[in-house]
């Protein structure tokens, strides 16, 4: 008999995320020795029949529509938030008043007054808890890390990252909740929240931000051709100080036509620079300032470093994403799964998210007023 602990995980939405996670743990056996066992237990989703599918399908115990009947579950572990930005502040707070175990996708919350209440939640340090920035677990991000805390780059001067998607050209795309109040955050959540993220990760904290929205279109129509106003940002673009002195853009966008979804930051410093692509996630680029010049004197170049892994052709997720988006993912849920079952604290947790949020809250809150904000 196996003496290995078992983790019972339950999933609230079962959307494209909830999917997302799901073949994450199918894929977690075949990645990895597990110190653990895992065990699907619950699954819910607003619609019945969505989550009925994940258990008939994933061998789920039960299926409900009612995220309560997960909270109230004693012998479920972890809980797995993948529904809409504006239900998470309520489903984390339930989870923690049952002391459940939080995997939750971003952006964390999606309101500044959230942050409070979480924050100050009692059983926030009593359960592990991470948000699904999955893009700190590249290969080239882990190796860039590296490269920033071996000192290779020295004292880093400046920054440039880029979130780049192209699904708000389209004029005649239908509105959707997304292009409304009710998406509560807009391209400045969905988006700038990963790259803002990979710039703490790598860097650290911000002192302040200062950023302009764009609306490409401010009327469109929905689905059923009725004209809808367009409340949230198609775009984002801001100026940021780190705290280490560094200062950088940080652009978040929809309007970047012929990009499918794409990550990109670059990091200069006085001994070196790196660029960090998403679209090419097998090399982290990496230019040495001190490396000598060409015997003509000219300019000394950027070496890739491999970073590389090998993937087989998928049908899920959509040819959008970039490679890797399934594997990151699973290692991302490994990570927080090993700390579930040491009792560990796991990273990036919602604490990390809480303070991603702050900063996503600050570039809202300097575009609405039109000027700097200092972060605390």
């Amino acid at each position: 008999m196996s003496s290995k602990k078992e983790i019972r995980f339950a999933i609230i939405g079962c959307g494209f995320m909830g999917k997302t996670h799901m073949l994450a743990y199918r894929d977690l056996p075949l990645l990895y020795d597990l110190d653990f066992k895992i065990k699907p237990v619950g699954v819910c989703n607003r619609s019945l029949d969505k989550a009925q599918w994940f258990k008939d399908n994933f061998d789920f115990e039960f299926a409900t529509s009612n995220e309560d009947d997960i909270f109230a579950r004693k012998d479920i572990d972890v809980v797995h938030i993948c529904t809409p930005n504006n239900l998470h502040t309520q489903e984390i707070i339930k989870a923690l008043d049952a002391k459940k175990n939080i995997y939750c996708e971003k952006p964390l919350i999606s309101s500044a007054g959230d942050i409070a209440k979480i924050a100050k939640h009692p059983n926030l340090e009593k359960v592990t808890s991470q948000v699904v920035f999955h893009n700190r677990f590249y290969p080239a991000v882990m190796r860039a890390k590296e490269l920033v805390e071996s000192g290779a780059l020295g004292r880093v001067l400046s920054f440039r990252g880029q979130m780049l998607h192209d699904s708000s050209v389209d004029k005649n795309k239908p509105a959707s909740w997304r292009n409304t109040a009710a998406a509560e955050g807009g391209v400045i959540y969905d988006l700038g929240s990963h790259i803002s993220d990979m710039i703490y990760f790598l860097l650290g904290g911000f002192e302040s931000v200062y950023a302009k929205n764009q609306i490409a279109y401010p009327v469109r129509k929905d689905e059923n051709g009725k004209e809808v106003k367009i409340e949230m940002e198609d775009a984002s673009y801001c100026l940021a100080k780190l705290k280490n002195g560094a200062v950088g853009t940080i652009e978040s966008t929809k309007l970047a036509t012929g990009k499918p979804g794409n990550p990109k930051l670059e990091i200069h410093g006085e001994k070196g620079a790196i660029i960090i692509d998403i679209i090419n996630p097998n090399f982290v680029e990496y230019y040495d300032n001190a490396a000598p010049k060409t015997p003509h004197g000219g300019l000394r170049g950027f070496t890739k470093i491999q970073t590389v892994q090998f993937y087989d052709e998928a049908v899920f997720p959509p040819g959008n994403h970039t490679l890797g988006f399934l594997r990151a993912h699973t290692d991302c849920l490994y990570k927080f799964l090993d700390c579930v079952s040491k009792g560990a604290q796991a990273s990036p947790s919602i604490k990390d998210g809480l303070y991603v949020q702050s900063v996503l809250e600050a570039m809202h809150k300097s575009a609405k007023e039109g000027k700097e904000i200092i972060l605390r």
